[in-house]
């Protein structure tokens, strides 16, 4: 029997761990994995969890973006997903030289037009992921680039941030002030930050770090892993890095839901501190500096991202981005468009209303206009650089990556493909970014 002072978030972090093992076994055709980072209890009812076990991980659909010539990345991420019992829908992505310029979103079309094709392509084939959301009214969908790439162990990663997601995505700031809040000082430095410009607010000087198993409590809704998607837009589950939370400098010192990070320590499908860039040109990342070894933190996306390798959206935030970088305004490349919307809040009522409806628009305006993006630091999925030449994904820090690897992924599905589709045991699978 559990003790009393487990919360449920302790029980969550122990089905996950072995539902993990259960799903290793599935890789490994009947090897007892002997991996050990994981907490257990055997006490735990499983099932309780289930719903992110499904084929779409919790998602409505998953989406991968595949040109129909890159039909060796197709076929690579079918494997992928077949090894990893998951469901992916092909979207088809697009060339830019064939959007015709009348297409290009009105406000910044000056600056879209002179754009590389290969940007327009992607900004396009992003739009159509989008378009195929809000025209199936789906509740929510998860998109994947087809070069991504995950740990086998990629369920117990998503059911921790599941319990972050519901934390981060309802729980009213007067609560904040029950829980343990560590401030610690940032690393992050704002002449080297890659993010810097993605918030109208400067770096903040401390971090507010708070332990999730401490945070997360109650009997989720199964049928919403991650939180009402009516609640959220987008999961930016997959990066080459993302920027700690920002707020106005007046609000640094408080705790907010805006500026809480919440950790989940000795988590060892995380590489330790010296592996911890997006890029083998690029600096570490200010986490390596920030938190303890095998720490994954959780927190709201207000401090920028790169990369657009897989994010989920809900039907509210697919419908948002299509009006906003489909119909009016696009003139930068796709990942950069999406960090400064997730660090910013839409227009205020346009100044033609009424004095009597700009009021009314103004009191009820916070909660719509707040935009709620979530992400994950390491990242759970990241850009998979295959042997063969050049990604065709310029790195993070300048230059190309030739090595074949996955930054941030230990356990690699794709590094580890030949031994999974033999049944191989845990021996033969490759940690790619051992302790």
């Amino acid at each position: 029997m559990l003790p009393n002072h487990w919360t449920y978030a302790s029980r969550v972090l122990g089905v996950a761990g072995i539902l993990s093992l259960g799903y290793y076994a599935i890789f490994t055709s009947g090897h007892t994995s002997k991996w050990t980072g994981f907490s257990l209890q055997q006490d735990v009812q499983l099932g309780e969890l289930s719903h992110l076990w499904n084929s779409t991980l919790g998602f409505q659909r998953i989406f991968a973006i595949n040109m129909p010539s890159r039909t060796d990345r197709r076929d690579a991420i079918s494997l992928a997903a077949a090894v990893s019992g998951m469901d992916v829908d092909f979207i088809e992505g697009i060339g830019g030289d064939s959007i015709p310029e009348a297409a290009l979103p009105p406000v910044g079309s000056s600056e879209s037009v002179k754009l590389s094709k290969g940007i327009k392509g992607s900004w396009r084939s992003h739009m159509n992921a989008l378009h195929q959301i809000v025209h199936q009214n789906l509740t929510s969908a998860l998109i994947f680039e087809d070069d991504v790439d995950w740990d086998i162990r990629l369920r117990y990663q998503l059911d921790t941030f599941s319990a972050a997601s519901r934390f981060l995505t309802k729980k009213p700031d007067s609560e904040l002030s029950r829980f343990q809040v560590e401030a610690t000082m940032n690393p992050e430095d704002p002449e080297k930050s890659i993010h810097n410009d993605s918030s109208p607010y400067p770096i903040s000087s401390a971090l507010h770090s708070l332990l999730l198993s401490s945070a997360a409590s109650g009997q989720p809704d199964i049928s919403l892993p991650y939180g009402d998607p009516a609640n959220w837009d987008i999961l930016w589950l997959g990066h080459c890095g993302a920027g700690f939370p920002r707020a106005p400098p007046t609000d640094e010192i408080e705790q907010t839901v805006q500026n809480i990070i919440l950790t989940n320590p000795n988590d060892h499908t995380v590489p330790l501190p010296k592996y911890l860039r997006a890029h083998p040109f690029g600096p570490l990342d200010a986490l390596a500096a920030s938190h303890s070894p095998h720490t994954r933190v959780y927190h709201r996306a207000s401090g920028g991202a790169l990369c657009t390798v897989a994010y989920a959206v809900s039907q509210r935030g697919a419908r948002r981005l299509l009006h906003e970088f489909g119909v009016k305004r696009w003139s930068r490349i796709w990942d950069v468009e999406m960090g400064d919307w997730c660090a910013g809040q839409d227009a205020p009522p346009p100044e033609s209303l009424t004095p009597e409806r700009r009021e009314m628009s103004e009191k009820n305006r916070s909660s719509r206009s707040e935009r709620v993006c979530v992400t994950v630091q390491p990242p759970i999925f990241a850009h998979h650089h295959p042997p063969g030449g050049e990604s065709n994904i310029g790195g993070v820090g300048g230059g190309y990556a030739r090595t074949v690897e996955t930054k941030y992924v230990r356990l690699s599905v794709r590094l580890n493909l030949d031994a999974l589709l033999r049944g191989d045991g845990e021996d033969d699978l490759v940690d790619q970014w051992p302790d």
